[in-house]
Order: structure tokens, then sequence, then C-alpha cells
């Protein structure tokens, strides 16, 4: 009977630890969210709780009283020796692992050929494991002959504080890079700022809660029952109620073991197997048709709500006209023909620079820019990562409509169209350069590029941590030097990723002010010199004998948050300030202006070909355009506005998301079904969500969203 009040206790301890994480969890948030999110998570950790707290049970019940009188005597009868094992063994294991992340990242970085680095690391791990366990073995020896007997469990909490403290010294002294602090400064990575450790918490607070929390209701077995019926209650109203909770989206949102129960939950309540569910909020609104989801391909105007949207798509709207040929004739009587065309794009640059009304004088040479150039002040990435954003540019289509995998690192196979194969075809010399590996052709982006120069690149580890752009700026001054390159007509290409995190210093600029955004806009000022370097040479190219001018396009892939909404890092959310990009066109014969109205990087490569009087794809062809010309707004002509869409199709680290912006109202989809609405003319931060006050603007901007959508030619990505 002991043993089932063991196994009662196990299973009451976890179910209530689970339920206390949960809400101590939610205590984290607004005071309005705390009581709804902690009782979320309560809910949806109840199952790892149960599944831990029969674990434990499990092991309570083979632990019997006799076998727990053998195992005490056994431990009595060797106290010292397992005493001295106790105390040495959580603190060596500490030092231990410390010495293997030094020593790995040591030979990560030290030898450029593999194998010969991965036989130096085994070998050098060896010598790590048997020195450690000779030293152990030491130290336990002498130890064991001078330690009070029976004191294992005593000895054994100490231990585990001196590893903590090893831990605590290491993670503290080393820094976000793993360097510095000693034999144990690699756990200082772990206080990397966008590194999100409360999955790990969670886990481990219902772990050890629950045997501590077991044994304190050891006495009490019935309390199961009534936190078994609490945990039922709890799973009912999840699977319930769950998608019309105001934090499911806050839940849905962020890789961890609340999400991971939660879509281990929807895939087993999807009756029909379209990969959505109709309960725990899955957005299924009929689980037993496959052809009805919210993934389904909505087919417009049938009477039939494929996409479980909440009606039926309108008839997809016709493309928009071509320019009139007056618009066409102005713009070739303006701009020469055989141009050269030069993109830069930088990683992670933010709307706000200076020129765009940042105070500090970060950007002189893009101010410089903007003064020269037609500036669209409302310009937009079509995502908010880089993976998502470069390709679909490239190809102006939304990322759900290129071929591609649903890797983070998102590969583009070369049934993808890019601009560079289209220039190249027209007789244009492609070359340029980039400092990331993501750019490396196997993934795709550099398809259609005759010479892509990623000698930039720093070695090893060091990819966030080192400066990179001022070499890619003299691989590329060194490609304009070279006649072979700068003698015929030519695409060149340019991606800078300092801006990206982590921030590297620059002690020869000014700081301005303190923090993160500090150093970020140092980063943003350095890279700012760069683009200059290349816009010097371009025009000093342009000027020579026989030169010809160059169309130049300066733009980003994304912006970056900095706790605007809770986050500082970009790829997971649409927020204004991780999807608004500066956006900044200079072409000979066209006067400097500002375009007001809202754009899209969707429509950069047909507004390229209309410069270049190339003809775009025609519509309803394998790699038809979903973006249009801009050239009236080059022009100053009057032109109509069209909605601003982004998607962030779901990958391993963030869910599903979609925006469309229009008439100054921007709608997000923030997980399946769950709408907010802004007023970014009168809340440009996006700070009151008016889904729920405003139930006309919300109808009109779903339509417009459907609309949109509807007219999209989505391609499934494998696995996905």
């Amino acid at each position: 009977m002991s043993a089932l009040k063991r196994l009662a206790a196990a299973l009451a301890g976890s179910l209530l630890a689970s339920v206390l994480t949960g809400f101590a969890y939610g205590l984290r948030t607004t005071a309005g969210l705390r009581w709804e999110l902690g009782w979320r998570l309560a809910g949806l950790l109840a199952i790892p709780g149960l599944l831990l707290g029969a674990l434990w049970g499990i092991a309570a019940l083979a632990l019997t009283d006799k076998l727990r009188a053998r195992l005490g005597a056994f431990v009595g009868e060797r106290s010292r020796p397992l005493g001295a094992l106790a105390l040495l063994a959580p603190p060596l294991a500490v030092l231990g692992w410390g010495l293997m992340v030094r020593l790995g990242h040591v030979f990560m970085t030290a030898f450029h050929h593999v194998g010969l680095a991965a036989m130096a690391q085994g070998s050098f791990f060896l010598v790590v494991v048997v020195l450690l366990m000779s030293l152990g073995s030491a130290l336990g020896i002498a130890l064991s002959r001078r330690l009070p007997e029976r004191r294992v469990g005593l000895l054994g909490l100490g231990g585990g504080l001196l590893a903590a403290a090893l831990f605590a010294h290491g993670l503290y002294h080393g820094d976000v890079h793993g360097r510095g602090g000693g034999v144990l400064g690699g756990f200082g990575v772990l206080r990397k700022p966008e590194l999100d450790l409360t999955p790990v918490a969670r886990l481990a607070a219902v772990a050890l809660g629950g045997p501590l929390l077991g044994w304190a209701l050891r006495r009490w077995g019935w309390a199961l029952l009534p936190l078994v019926a609490a945990a039922g209650g709890l799973l009912r109203a999840e699977a319930l109620r769950f998608a019309d909770s105001p934090v499911a989206s806050e839940i849905d949102a962020r890789p961890g073991l609340p999400r991971a129960v939660l879509r281990t939950l929807r895939r087993r309540a999807d009756r029909d197997r379209d990969g959505y569910a109709g309960l725990f909020g899955g957005g299924d609104c009929d689980d037993r048709a496959p052809a009805r989801s919210p993934g389904a391909t909505e087919v417009p105007g049938n009477g039939v709500d494929e996409d479980c949207s909440g009606e039926d798509a309108p008839a997809a709207p016709p493309p928009p006209p071509p320019p009139p040929p007056s618009v066409r004739e102005r713009l070739h009587a303006l701009v020469p023909e055989g141009v050269n065309v030069a993109l830069i794009t930088v990683d992670t640059l933010r709307w706000d620079t200076h020129y765009a009304g940042r105070p500090f004088p970060i950007t002189p040479r893009l101010d410089r820019l903007a003064s020269e150039g037609v500036v669209f002040d409302h310009g937009y990435a079509i995502s908010s990562y880089t993976g998502r954003a470069i390709g679909p540019m490239m190809t102006s289509r939304y990322p759900t409509e290129c071929p591609r995998d649903s890797e983070h690192f998102t590969r583009y196979p070369a049934a993808n169209v890019f601009l560079a194969e289209r220039l190249r075809a027209a007789g244009f010399h492609t070359f340029g350069a980039a400092s990331h590996f993501y750019f490396e052709p196997r993934f795709g982006l550099a398809q259609g590029m005759e010479l892509w120069d990623l000698s930039a690149h720093p070695s090893g580890d060091r990819q966030e941590t080192e400066a990179a752009d001022s070499r890619v700026t003299d691989r590329v001054l060194a490609l304009l030097r070279d006649p072979a390159h700068a003698q015929r007509r030519f695409f060149l290409w340019v991606h800078y990723f300092d801006p990206h995190k982590l921030y590297v210093e620059h002690p020869d600029l000014p700081l301005f002010g303190r923090g993160e955004r500090a150093r970020y806009d140092r980063e943003v000022m350095s890279t700012d010199r760069e683009v200059g370097r290349v816009v010097d040479a371009l025009d000093a190219l342009s000027a020579a004998p026989g030169g010809r001018p160059t169309v130049l396009v300066v733009t980003a892939d994304h912006g970056e948050a900095f706790g605007e909404h809770g986050m500082g890092w970009h790829g997971v959310e649409l927020w204004d300030e991780l999807v608004r990009v500066p956006w900044i066109l200079r072409a000979p014969g066209l006067a400097p202006r500002h375009v007001t109205e809202r754009r899209s990087q969707i429509d950069l490569v047909p507004t390229l070909l209309e410069l270049l009087r190339m003809e775009p794809p025609p519509p309803g062809a394998p790699d038809a355009f979903s973006g249009v010309s801009l050239v009236p707004d080059l022009l100053g002509e009057p032109a109509a506005p069209r909605p601003v869409y982004m998607e962030l199709p779901e990958g391993p680290y963030n869910s599903l998301r979609r925006s469309v912006i229009d008439g100054g109202w921007k709608l997000t989809e923030r997980g399946v079904g769950r709408w907010e609405l802004y007023d970014l003319t009168t809340d440009p931060g996006e700070r009151t969500n008016q889904a729920a006050t405003n139930p006309a603007q919300l109808a009109r901007m779903r339509r417009v969203l459907e609309r949109v959508r509807a007219g999209l030619h989505t391609v499934p990505a494998p696995g996905r």
C-alpha cells in the first residue's frame, strides 16, 4: 500500500508542479493577462506533468520497502566512498563540461581540415576524460577516509551547490560569444540576448518540482483525485476554448514546451489528417473534410470557404493595367538606354535612418543618396527574416509562391527565376559580394550570378562577432577596377551583414547613447560608410570616358526590434519595426522625390525591368510576377494605392504570420484565425488592437486579405 501511496504522491506532485509552473510564468506578463496566460500554460503543462509523474510513480513502485532497505544497507556500508562521489562528481562534471566546450570552440576554429579537427578534438576529449577520472578517483580515495559516515545526502547537496557555483561563475564571467571567463567561460553563450531558455526552465521546474512536491504530499495520496480532476478541466478548457483566448497567439508564437505540447495535442485531435485540428485552436472549420482547412487553397468565387477564413474569397482581382504609353514614353525620354544596375542590400537595417527621422547622424551617405534619388518613405519588406525576404524579393513572388524547402535557412531551387538570371540572359555581366554563409550557392540566392565573391566571410564561428563589411567593399572595389567586369554592362549585387546581431564595437565612431540600440546605430554608421565607398566607385566609373550611368537601389531585407513589442530580434513577427525598411532608387534622368504611398519590395524587380526596357513575363506564366512596376511613382505620376501584403510562412522557429496594409489600416493574422487590427495613421506603433472594437473595419480588412491571397499561386514547402 505504501508503494501505491508513493505512486499517487508522484503523480499529484508532478501535476501540482506543472500547474504552479504555468501560473508562475504567467506572472511575468501584464496584469490583465496574468490569470489567462497562467491558466492556459497550466493546462498545457499538465500533460508533461502527468507523463513525468507517471515515470516518477513507476520508479516509486519499483522501489519497494524491501529494496529500500537493501539500498539503505548498501549505502550505509559504503557511506564514505559514496559521500565522496556525491561531493566530487557534480563539480567535476561541470568542470569537464566547461573544458569540452572550450576545446570544442578551439578545434572548430583552429583547423581548416575537418577530419584533422575531428581527430584532434577526439584525442583531447579522451585526455580530458582520463585526467578528470584520475583526479576524481585520487580525491575520492583521500576524502573517503576523512568524511563523516551516513551523510551521503548532505554531501550530495554540497556537491550540487559547488557545481552550481562553478556553472554560475562561467555564466557570469564568460561573454555571449563563449570567450573569456577562463576554462568555464564557454557557459557565457547562455546569456545571448535572443536565446530563450524558458522552455528548459519550465521542464526543469516540472521535472524537479514533481518529486519534491510528491515527497511533501506522500502522506495524502488522495490529493491525486482533485488534481487529476483539475487537470482534466484545464485540458477540456484548452480543447474547446483555446482559439478564443487572448493569449493564444503568445503561446503559439514561441518555440518551447507549451507550444510543443499544443502541437502534439492538435496532431492527435486532427480527424481528417489535413494538418489542422478543430480543437485546441487548430482553426479547422470542418475536421471531417480534408479539402477544408486553414492551409487549403481557396478557390475564389465558388461559394465554398476552403481556407476556413469565415467566407468564400471574392474572385481574384484583375492585374493592374500597365502604365499608359505616355508614362513609358516619358520614362524613355528621361532614362537612357544601356545603363548598369547596382543593388545594395543591408541586413537588418531599420527604416528610421537619419534622413527618415533618427535624431543622430548615423547615415550621412544614405542621407546624401536620399537627396539625390527617389525615396519610398513607407517601403515594406516581404517578410521579417532574410530566408523569406531576399529570395522572394529577387523573384517578385511571395514566399509561399516560391519553390523552397521548409528549413530555417530556406533553400530556393532552380525552379525560381531570380533577377540576376533575367539580366544575365539579357546580356548583363552579373557579379557581387557578400559575407554570410547563407549566400553560398547551395542555398540558391546566388542563382544567375556569374561571379559571387564570398571571400570576406569570417572564418570559423566569427560570423556574428567580426565586422566584415569593409572587406566586402574591398572585394567589390577590386571587381569594379577590373576591366573584365566594369567595361561590360553589369548587374552588381552587394549584401552587407554587419548591422545584424551580434554588434561589433567600432571605437573610431561616435556612440550615441547606451544599450543595444546605440551599438546597433554605430554598426549602421560603419556600414553606411561602406555603402558610400561603393557609391563613390560607381559614380567614378560612370564619369570615366566611355562609362555607363548606373541605376542604384539601396534597401534592406528586414528591420529589427528593440523592445517595441517586448522583443529584441526579428523573424517571428510582422510588426512595422521588423518589416518597414529604407528604400532608395537613384537613376539617371529621374528627379529626386519622396513617394508617400506604402509600397512593397514585391514591386522591385518589375520596376527595374521597366527601367531597363525589358518586358516582364506574361500573366499566368510559371515565373509570372506578383508585383507591378512602380515607374509612375518614380516619375511623380498619380498612382493608385495598392494593398501591401507580407507573410512569414511557418518554420522551425516561427509560427505562421500574415499581414496586409490598406488605407492606413494593418491587419495581422497572429496564428490561425487570430486577428490584430491597427490604425497606422493614428497608431504607428501598433499599440491598440481594434479587432474587437471595430468589427466593420476588421471585416473590410479581412476581405482585403482574402482578395490578395486569392491572387497568389502558392507552392507547398516539403515538410509543412
